[in-house]
């Protein structure tokens, strides 16, 4: 018997963090949160990831930085424009996209591409003021060869 499995593609979907801390944005008295990093690669068709869960919960009105999510292809590591977007809405606030923000790499399937600065596109939660308790959204990323990724963000919106 042969082994019949798929090539892997050759650009490769990655999730980065900046650093391993995710900043708040608009300022806040905890103005930094401590979280894991991880990375996504679905080499045939979708993946489903739950996104590493903020520890700090959002502020009603404060755009906070819940992932940077970068595309890059994992044969040299040169950055591939990976498009995001909302899969569902959350119920309690909305969720922006800001491109070309800068991330380190901690995690590549070949090992080549950790430690690398690349572009990638933040994605921003804002909790309508007055809401509190958690919330949930989800984001899909496709690279420009057809793979999609999709991420489950739970957040803890406080006063």
């Amino acid at each position: 018997m042969t082994d019949q499995r798929p090539e892997l593609p050759r650009t490769l979907l990655a999730v980065a963090l900046v650093g391993a801390i995710v900043s708040l944005a608009a300022c806040s008295p905890n103005p930094a949160t401590q979280i894991g990093s991880s990375a996504l690669q679905g080499a045939t068709g979708g993946t489903l990831e739950t996104a590493p869960k903020r520890t700090t919960p959002v502020i009603g009105g404060r755009p906070a930085r819940m992932f940077i999510w970068a595309g890059f292809d994992e044969k040299n590591c040169q950055p591939t424009s990976a498009k995001v977007v909302l899969t569902e809405a959350p119920a309690k606030g909305s969720v922006s996209f800001k491109p070309n923000q800068s991330t380190l790499i901690k995690q590549s399937s070949s090992g080549k591409c950790i430690g690398k600065r690349m572009p990638g596109t933040g994605i921003y939660y804002t909790a309508r003021f007055g809401e509190v308790g958690h919330d949930k959204f989800s984001v899909t990323a496709t690279t420009p060869s057809g793979q999609t990724s999709t991420r489950v963000f739970d957040v803890m919106v406080s006063e």
